[in-house]
């Protein structure tokens, strides 16, 4: 799987991309991309959950891609949007959309370091899921994301817009 901040950056790239390119800084504001990058993170919440749960019961328990690795968390923050969209919460909306991108970012890097466990949970579904297995370049990955992302940025005159 790749790296905390492979997760993050990965996620805020994206989106700053569809930022730029698709929808306008207007109708997608810079706190879109911070929220988008948390969520990038948020499947690996299992792993502090892990931490805790050992700590109160005394067991050795590995929760990580157990749970929350699976496409039905991102489906679901899509399922929400749609309904706040319905109910004229277009901020909220906007929000359950973002969770859901960054969540998928997340899905999607794990699958290309080959760290897919319960991508179908809950249904036991053992599917094959090819994998690129890229953990051996995490770190040069890492490096040359937040590079090209800041080279893109100077380029396009965008590094004003965080200022």
């Amino acid at each position: 799987m790749a790296y905390a901040v492979t997760h993050v950056l990965g996620a805020i790239v994206a989106l700053d991309l569809l930022r730029h390119y698709v929808f306008g800084k207007k109708k997608f504001p810079r706190y879109l991309i911070v929220i988008g990058g948390i969520a990038g993170l948020l499947p690996d919440i299992d792993i502090p959950l892990s931490w805790v749960y050992n700590a109160l019961t005394g067991a050795q328990v590995n929760l990580h891609g157990v749970f929350t690795h699976s496409i039905v968390f991102p489906i679901g923050f899509i399922f929400i949007a749609l309904l706040l969209r319905g109910y004229k919460k277009g901020k909220w909306s906007r929000i359950g959309y973002v969770v859901a991108a960054g969540w998928c970012m997340h899905l999607f890097l794990d699958w290309m370091y080959g760290g897919v466990k319960g991508f179908f949970w809950p249904l036991m579904i053992n599917g094959y899921v090819p994998a690129w297995n890229l953990y051996a370049y995490a770190v040069e990955i890492d490096a040359v994301l937040l590079v090209l992302w800041i080279v893109h940025e100077e380029v396009h005159g965008y590094v004003k817009d965080y200022f």
